[in-house]
């Protein structure tokens, strides 16, 4: 899934940033689970405008990504 974020608000940007899958995350559960987040988001971002709840709804689909992939990395380690 891919949107194009040049004409969505800078905060929406910054935070879809954060969502972008890393690609120096371990292969298999870690990698796979990041991207879900970033999946996610983008659909979020085909149904929903660019406004303070949007920032925060991103941020916390930031918060989870970062528990849910720290989780996965352990359960893979």
């Amino acid at each position: 899934m891919s949107v194009d974020l040049a004409s969505r608000h800078p905060a929406t940007q910054e935070k879809m940033r954060w969502l972008t899958p890393n690609p120096h995350l371990p292969d298999g559960t870690p990698s796979i689970v990041s991207a879900m987040f970033y999946d996610l988001g983008t659909g979020l971002l085909e149904r929903v405008g660019d406004g303070p709840q949007l920032t925060i709804g991103l941020q916390f689909l930031i918060a989870a990504k970062d528990a849910a992939v720290r989780q996965a990395i352990a359960d893979a380690g």
